[in-house]
């Protein structure tokens, strides 16, 4: 059962790189209440432009390989559970389409910023907020997103829990950190300001995560009792 363990290791070899494609593209991005509630907001987004064009392909890019991920661990998941398998991936699907709608209302606040500009701006305040329901926007979409994707990984910890595929210590902090995610993305929803510790500490748990099944990978004694 050698090739369950080096899949596990492709797997987490994807997620190390999936975070970090997804880390350097939310630091390019920019898109902040500090950044909405600067004096010259529009300006910004235009001198940005391009980094914030680069984040959208990282985004984009990130989210393919979590697709990839969600093909990967098919065949495993539905060993314990065709339904989860199904569910994993659908949801990542999901996940992915939302991100590239997400993504193209970005866009169009880029092109908002350069239509600014070029008009030398006759009305800033209704550029503004035109600007500002474009970043709104691009969050109610981010919140909907996290809280799709933290459901498929509590699928995928379940999965690792109940199959003992890695050790219980790591599969059940895999299971709290992403449910964090998952209820702090809901009162965000709900309009309910959260600290960004609480989103941290899912970085911090999938770096540790990523490296740990890229070195270690699935463990090759698992059984599977198959479930439908």
């Amino acid at each position: 059962m050698n090739s369950i363990k080096k899949t596990g290791q492709i797997i987490g070899i994807l997620f190390l790189v999936l975070f970090v494609t997804g880390a350097i593209g939310n630091h390019l991005r920019g898109l902040s209440t500090s950044l909405i509630e600067s004096q010259n907001f529009l300006n910004e987004v235009f001198e940005n432009s391009i980094q914030m064009k680069i984040a959208m392909l990282l985004d984009l890019v990130a989210n393919a390989i979590g697709v990839g991920i969600a093909i990967v661990l098919f065949p495993i998941l539905k060993q314990y559970n065709k339904s989860i398998g199904y569910w994993y991936f659908g949801l990542w699907i999901t996940g992915f389409i939302l991100t590239i709608v997400s993504n193209i209302s970005h866009l169009s606040l880029v092109s908002l910023s350069q239509e600014f500009i070029k008009v030398g701006a006759p009305d800033v305040g209704y550029f503004e907020t035109l600007g500002i329901l474009k970043v709104e926007e691009y969050y109610w979409a981010h919140f909907l997103i996290l809280i799709i994707f933290s459901s498929g990984a509590l699928l995928f910890y379940y999965t690792l829990f109940k199959t003992r595929l890695i050790p219980r210590f790591l599969s059940v902090w895999s299971f709290l950190a992403v449910s964090i995610v998952f209820v702090v993305s809901w009162l965000q929803i709900f309009d309910y300001s959260v600290n960004f510790i609480f989103y941290g500490q899912n970085g911090i748990h999938l770096l540790f995560f990523s490296c740990w099944l890229t070195i270690k990978g699935f463990n090759s004694s698992t059984t599977f009792s198959k479930s439908v």
